[in-house]
């Protein structure tokens, strides 16, 4: 069939079934803390996210450890995320004492802990429901009236005064006519998608398996190497790392496994598609691999693989403030600070199996402005659709500096919503920034 066939959609009557302050897309790191701060702040808060339970990249793409909390050992995130950690190590569900600040965590805990502050700060939650596009005023084209959204109830209207983009992927944001870019226009390359496993089975015991320190690349060697070989031999078409460790499970005798790599465009439906087909038979490929070259993994198991393929990057908002690399690599000051990051630039080649890092030598700011599309009246983005050029983004894509930005967005959308529902723009940033530091953010 020809790319250039159409059909036209009938136009429809759709039920507003919801009016509220905020609506937050999207219940990963970034978007289901942006829920709590909006609602602990006075917002009625609508939180819509496509599975049946929150965490996204954490839970559904069991992507673990969570980074960074510290830098040096010293804390640089505070507030709703370190709350949110601190609750699930006291169920049991969470290492939260590495120097390091990386959070190896169990997934499951993960869920209700969430789940659990969202319900408390008082956010409605509707599971299993997508954000499929999005109304703007006539008056102002950039300002968001309704978000639409698709469930099993069908096709419906949210009523609201702010959105909140927090798919990672901008989902939301690309249906509104606000600026924004495929993050690789500079080179046509994308950080490469990776399929998580957690295996069983494994001798713990002779195996690293904790990112406890600063300024130390903790991939497999021996895997590596094993892995390298087969690549060579053409049995697997690639691969990254593999860290095999504690990161989305903290049981003994168990690992999550960080090794297949795919390139594509998962903001493109059929690429996304055909890298889980594609990663899922490399999964079982490197677990024979493992099985019979390494003693320690020698008796595994397949334990699952994540329901969610790992996405680094797609979309970025062309942003009121773009971060650079030399904001990460020379930090500077800016009054609109919201969040502090220290991970390294982490760039996972494409094509290749390498990992080019680059790590840093202090903590850095990131500024508030680049969490709004340029001429946005009422849409804030979270965590991976920041505005930032694709090496500083290498740094703040991880996720305790996604959850720390969507704190941001959520309490900004929240003080909006008090001056008599004002434009995104007319915040000022050094309040959101006095306001976040009261509540315990560190900025």
């Amino acid at each position: 069939m020809s790319d250039k066939q159409k059909v036209f959609e009938p136009s429809k009557e759709l039920p507003v079934i919801k009016d509220v302050d905020v609506v937050v897309c999207g219940g990963g790191p970034s978007g289901f803390i942006a829920a709590i701060a909006a609602a602990r702040n006075g917002a009625k808060t609508l939180l819509l996210e496509t599975y049946g339970f929150l965490g996204g990249m954490a839970t559904a793409g069991m992507v673990g450890p969570i980074s960074k909390f510290n830098f040096n050992g010293e804390r640089i995130i505070g507030g709703i995320p370190n709350e949110f950690i601190s609750h699930m190590y006291a169920r049991g569900g969470a290492i939260v004492d590495l120097p390091s600040g990386n959070i190896p965590y169990d997934p499951e805990v993960y869920k209700y802990v969430s789940q659990q502050m969202v319900l408390d700060a008082g956010v409605e939650i509707l599971f299993h429901t997508q954000a499929v596009d999005c109304i703007c005023s006539g008056e102002r084209p950039t300002k968001v009236t309704h978000v639409i959204i698709e469930n099993k109830s069908g096709r419906q209207a949210i009523a609201t005064k702010y959105v909140i983009d927090c798919t990672g992927t901008g989902d939301v944001m690309a249906r509104t006519p606000l600026p924004w870019e495929i993050r690789g226009r500079e080179d046509g390359e994308l950080q490469p998608m990776t399929l998580y496993f957690r295996l069983g089975g494994v001798d713990t015991d002779a195996v690293n398996l904790l990112m406890a320190h600063d300024n130390m690349k903790y991939a497999n060697a021996e895997l590596r190497n094993y892995l390298q070989k087969s690549l060579e031999q053409g049995e697997l078409g690639n691969f990254g790392g593999p860290w095999a460790l504690h990161g989305s499970t903290i049981r003994k005798g168990e690992v999550s496994v960080n090794a297949t790599r795919i390139s594509g465009n998962a903001a493109i439906g059929k690429e996304l598609s055909d890298a889980a087909i594609n990663l899922r038979e490399d999964v079982f490929t490197i677990i024979k691999i493992f099985k019979e070259n390494s003693d320690a993994f020698k008796n595994c198991y397949l334990i699952d693989t994540a329901p969610q393929v790992g996405i680094r990057e797609t979309r970025t908002i062309v942003g009121e403030y773009t971060m650079t690399t030399e904001d990460i690599l020379t930090p500077r000051a800016f009054s609109d600070t919201v969040a502090k990051g220290g991970h390294p630039v982490d760039v996972h080649r494409a094509g290749t199996s390498q990992q080019d890092v680059r790590f840093i030598e202090a903590p850095y700011d990131i500024c508030f402005r680049s969490l709004i599309p340029k001429g946005s009246v009422n849409v804030l983005v979270g965590g991976g659709c920041i505005a930032a050029t694709r090496q500083a983004f290498a740094s703040i894509r991880v996720q305790a500096q996604c959850m720390a930005l969507g704190q941001a967005a959520g309490t900004a959308t929240a003080l909006c919503a008090k001056m008599n529902n004002a434009a995104i723009g007319e915040l000022d940033g050094s309040v959101l920034r006095k306001v976040l530091a009261e509540q315990g953010a560190i900025v």
